[in-house]
């Protein structure tokens, strides 16, 4: 029953955060009852999806049949590097912050923004993927993959928004730059700047990493590398 309610609540945090973002129900929301209702709507619907999958999987991590089981150095060295480099996005995105949020910023294609314009679902996104990839079973499978369907998927339907409502810098801003890292770089639409990049901010992450490292069995179970 406690995998089941897990499974449940995890699939409707997800389906629920992308429908309701999907443009044309989005925006019929807003239309009946005003957008800061909506938004106060949708926070309510996240909160009482996502909280009660965090909630019972934190309970009952590892519950269920294992679906894959990586190898030790896939498991600690791949994750690790997911985590890292999601520490990275999260924390530069304090030095450039992106135009694709809520708060709006220049429509300049700098920084980690080159990178990806979602540093912070990108984040989110790699942190969960790590934790998916490393614990197979389905309870974990179903809570993380539900973050990570969402930080992926969710910047498309934001940007899809963003482009109707902040014009033409906007849209060329989205052409410059990509959803998924890196992808505007290996498509040459852009290029990687080192010196954008705040070395201050890339030195927190890799002390909040390392941190993490050595507090993870302790604090969380488990050990990340």
């Amino acid at each position: 029953m406690t995998l089941t309610l897990i499974v449940l609540f995890s699939a409707l945090f997800a389906v629920t955060h992308l429908v309701l973002s999907h443009g044309p129900i989005r925006e019929g929301f807003v239309k009946t009852i005003g957008q800061w209702p909506f938004r106060g709507l949708y926070s309510l619907i996240s909160f009482l999806t996502l909280g009660p999958a965090a909630v019972l999987w934190w309970q009952n991590r590892h519950l269920g049949a294992v679906l894959w089981e990586l190898p030790f150095w896939g498991e600690r060295i791949i994750a690790g590097l997911l985590v890292l480099f999601g520490f990275f996005l999260f924390f530069q995105l304090l030095a450039t912050p992106s135009p694709a949020s809520m708060m709006p910023a220049k429509n300049e294609a700098r920084g980690v923004l080159r990178i990806t314009r979602h540093p912070m679902n990108m984040g989110i996104a790699m942190w969960a993927l790590a934790h998916l990839l490393a614990n197979g079973t389905v309870g974990d499978v179903a809570f993380f993959g539900s973050l990570v369907v969402v930080g992926v998927l969710g910047p498309y339907h934001m940007d899809a928004r963003l482009k109707k409502t902040r014009g033409e810098g906007f849209i060329e801003f989205c052409k410059q730059t990509s959803v998924m890292p890196f992808s505007a770089i290996l498509g040459r639409r852009n290029r990687l700047t080192i010196d954008e990049l705040s070395f201050p901010l890339a030195l927190i992450a890799v002390i909040a990493f390392a941190a993490l490292v050595f507090f993870h069995g302790r604090f969380f179970g488990g050990e990340l590398l």
